[in-house]
């Protein structure tokens, strides 16, 4: 599936952020939002990355670090 623009891709990304704060609320780690993700893997890592696959953003989303979010803020 193709995506027309970055929000049509944020929000087809929206249930894989939603286990993300599942994921998160077991450690009390709350203060973390879709955007903080969002922008950081954008920024940091998707940048320079060509041909993503969605089960590679997927798989970065769940598997992200939230402390390095919390230091790039």
């Amino acid at each position: 599936m193709e995506y027309n623009s970055q929000l049509e891709l944020y929000l087809a990304l929206i249930p894989v952020f939603n286990v993300k704060h599942r994921l998160l609320s077991i450690n009390d780690y709350n203060d973390v939002t879709d955007e903080d993700i969002w922008k950081y893997l954008t920024i940091n890592k998707w940048r320079r990355s060509h041909n993503l696959t969605i089960s590679e953003m997927v798989n970065d989303i769940i598997t992200l670090d939230t402390s390095n979010i919390k230091g790039a803020k």
